[in-house]
């Protein structure tokens, strides 16, 4: 075996990443599709930017999307005209070059993993990117007023409304794309990174051949909290666990993941919580810094072992 795997997907995924790319050797990366969507007829892959552009050194971390120094002219120009989408979406002038580039390489039949792989590879990303599955899978949430996808519940509506209900449509028959089983099985070490667990994780799980595969890996799994003491590092996390009847905890993490990983890593500041299921393994989780991602990476590949 060799290798590491990461699932992955949003802010506290590209803030880690950045630190496990730097210790451990020959990282993959397998992203979050769920939050996937059209905007200006264009198809837009958040979670898997996000995670390419924080590798690639050019990740705005300011204000956790897009890439540094951007421009908004066109989105700009796209209100000035009077299309609704740019009043809520704003992809910068570069991010809507890379959807410009993913929606004609999709349009002329290339699938979405070699697409993420071209986009990757031309921004000079070292690890290897896939998304978890080719096919069209999207979060979906109740809210009051009806169903509608996560990243219109996270972007338009600032994940204020209550969520009532989740789904991940499409996921049932869905397939991995390829390469993605083969990394699992073949990696030393499989990591979840810090993130929202049901809205970047779980559209991963969902992908029914994804989550046996991680199941038969158990021993060697391990996941990273989103949570300090109930609360999420970033986004919406814990209202979200919450409103869906998932205690945001040690605990509640622990009955989330406990059929797929081995060992849950907590922040310092947790107190035991007496839940059984996985080994609980402490260290500083907060990451400030990419010398902070460093550290924590190397203190959670020590705990794999």
């Amino acid at each position: 075996m060799n290798g590491i795997v990461a699932l992955a997907g949003g802010v506290g995924a590209a803030k880690f990443l950045r630190g496990l790319m730097h210790v451990g050797d020959k990282l993959t990366v397998i992203g979050n599709v769920g939050d996937n969507i059209w905007v200006h007829s264009l198809y837009v892959a958040p979670d898997l930017d996000i995670v390419t552009y924080a590798l690639a050194g050019i990740w705005d971390e300011e204000r956790g999307w897009g890439i540094k120094g951007e421009g908004y002219a066109a989105r700009d120009l796209l209100r000035k005209l009077g299309l609704s989408e740019a009043e809520w979406y704003n992809l910068g002038d570069q991010d809507l070059a890379v959807c410009l580039y993913r929606t004609h390489r999709m349009k002329q039949g290339v699938s979405l993993s070699v697409v993420t792989s071209e986009i990757s590879h031309g921004l000079g990303v070292i690890p290897r990117i896939i998304p978890a599955t080719d096919r069209a899978l999207t979060t979906m949430v109740r809210l009051d007023s009806g169903w509608t996808s996560f990243e219109e519940y996270y972007v338009r509506l600032g994940s204020r409304p209550a969520v009532h209900a989740i789904e991940y449509s499409g996921a049932e028959t869905c397939t991995p794309a390829p390469g993605v089983i083969e990394a699992i099985a073949s990696a030393e070490k499989v990591i979840v990174c810090p993130s929202n667990p049901v809205a970047s994780i779980a559209p991963i799980l969902a992908v029914p051949a994804i989550k046996r595969a991680i199941s038969e890996r158990r021993e060697d799994t391990v996941v990273i909290s989103p949570l300090i003491q109930g609360k999420a590092l970033k986004g919406p996390a814990d209202r979200m666990m919450a409103s869906l009847g998932i205690e945001p905890s040690v605990r509640g993490l622990i009955h989330f993941y406990r059929d797929i990983a081995n060992t849950l890593v907590v922040d310092m500041q947790e107190e035991e919580s007496g839940a059984s299921g996985m080994k609980v393994r402490r260290a500083p989780i907060v990451i400030h810094s990419v010398q902070d991602a460093h550290e924590l990476a190397a203190l959670v590949l020590s705990y794999t072992n």
